[in-house]
């Protein structure tokens, strides 16, 4: 199938959309490597000649937001999807590099000048993702930098000098290891030398790009192989301490089984898309072994007492330096703290209404299965929809009624506000989960 044909329409759309306006526009980087490859590209960014401001005239304020200080971008909503659309830029002087007075002159700090499409392609950071594709002309795949050669020899390199591409952005120091793990490809030599040099400097990026590019590795389907790669090339220890510490012991071969068995049932399309269980996912070998107890043939814990609070600062030392939200890490708490009961088969039932039971249930078999243990009384739990059925099969308990306290015939205003805050304190807090 011609990659025309393979392009989402709506992302074509925007192009035409552009170009009809007068402007130059191109599909570009990452989207027209996977077409290359046959993979359906997750997002489609565009490059066009067009300002962001430009840009929004075109889409309208409804249609376009701008985005960004030290990249300028607009973010255009077509579809039901948001498509980036950047303006070429060409290579910033040393002077307008400089973010701050102390400032050596080679990270980037504001890349918003503006240039020509050749001038774009060779300032950006690998040849594989400076491929451009004319959706909306006959020019078909524009290559001016070798991309397409390093493709089909599944080299990594950058565009200009691989120490400097690094030092102006450290993330590219990930981008090209995704690529390793991700795709299968390997580095240019002189990019992995100055990969090695440089993989402390991932920590000059904010810890929240940091997290933001975390939670990409795990829904790439191939998380176990990109950190394989990361530690291969001394980048954990630097991007991830707690993870490095305990990848070549025992406790990581289980966390590495973790990993492996998420990315193998994502891929299949039978795992769910919650980035609180994709978290969970990750550091559950390592919480379990802070919380269980050696007696407890089960591996796990007895619920209650301080456990509670030994879990949070379990999940929280291992995501130390990054910025992980309080909604994860009380979500990621709640999964945990119910793993001992629902691996009780006579208790498992008071689980089944719980707002967090179909990934606590999908994480205790994915304990049981790195532990080698038998999952058969967890995989016989109800599934997520069954499990509201099976709870209402259970009579309820009977509570006695507490007697009804007399007061005045006339209520007073002070004993009507009493009963409507309790009231509402009582009221249980909708969930507000993430995508599934």
């Amino acid at each position: 199938m011609p990659i025309r044909d393979k392009i989402r329409p709506a992302a074509a759309a925007v192009v035409q959309r552009l170009v009809d306006s007068g402007y130059e526009a191109f599909i570009v980087g990452g989207a027209v490597r996977d077409l290359l490859l046959d993979h359906a590209p997750k997002d489609y960014d565009i490059a066009t000649s067009a300002s962001p401001e430009e840009v929004q005239a075109v889409f309208s304020r409804r249609g376009c937001r701008i985005i960004g200080r030290r990249f300028r971008l607009a973010h255009v909503f077509s579809g039901g999807d948001i498509y980036e659309v950047s303006t070429f830029r060409r290579e910033p002087t040393a002077s307008e590099r400089r973010g701050r007075y102390d400032d050596d002159g080679v990270m980037i700090w504001n890349d918003n000048r503006y240039g020509t499409l050749e001038e774009d392609a060779r300032r950006r950071d690998f040849t594989v993702n400076s491929l451009y594709y004319d959706v909306a002309g006959n020019r078909g795949i524009i290559d001016l930098v070798g991309g397409i050669d390093d493709m089909r020899r599944r080299v990594v390199r950058t565009v200009g000098d691989p120490a400097l591409r690094l030092e102006e952005d450290p993330v590219r120091l990930l981008r090209a290891l995704k690529l390793v793990g991700q795709q299968g490809f390997t580095l240019e030599p002189e990019l992995g030398a100055a990969l090695r040099k440089h993989a402390a400097s991932i920590r000059l990026a904010s810890v929240s790009r940091l997290f933001e590019e975390l939670l990409k590795i795990f829904f790439t389907g191939r998380s176990l192989e990109i950190f394989t790669a990361f530690a291969d090339y001394g980048l954990l220890a630097h991007f991830w301490p707690a993870m490095a510490r305990l990848w070549g012991e025992p406790l990581g071969a289980a966390t590495r089984h973790a990993l492996g068995e998420r990315d193998a049932a994502l891929r299949g399309g039978d795992y769910s898309s919650s980035k609180a269980l994709a978290l969970a996912t990750a550091c559950l070998p390592w919480v379990v072994s802070q919380l269980q107890e050696p007696e407890d043939e089960r591996g796990l814990w007895r619920p209650g007492g301080d456990s509670g609070s030994a879990c949070s600062a379990a999940i929280l030392a291992f995501y130390e330096g990054f910025v992980l939200p309080r909604f994860f890490s009380a979500r990621i708490r709640d999964m945990f703290m119910m793993l001992p009961t629902l691996a009780d088969p006579e208790r498992a039932r008071r689980c089944f209404r719980h707002r967090e039971y179909k990934y606590g249930r999908a994480l205790l078999i994915l304990l049981l299965h790195a532990m080698g243990r038998d999952c058969g009384a967890a995989e016989a739990l109800p599934l997520p929809e069954e499990a509201d059925v099976a709870a209402a099969a259970v009579p309820a308990k009977k509570r006695r009624r507490r007697p009804r306290r007399r007061g005045p015939r006339t209520g007073s205003a002070e004993t009507a506000d009493a009963d409507g805050s309790a009231g509402a304190a009582s009221a249980r807090p909708d969930h507000d989960g993430d995508n599934d």
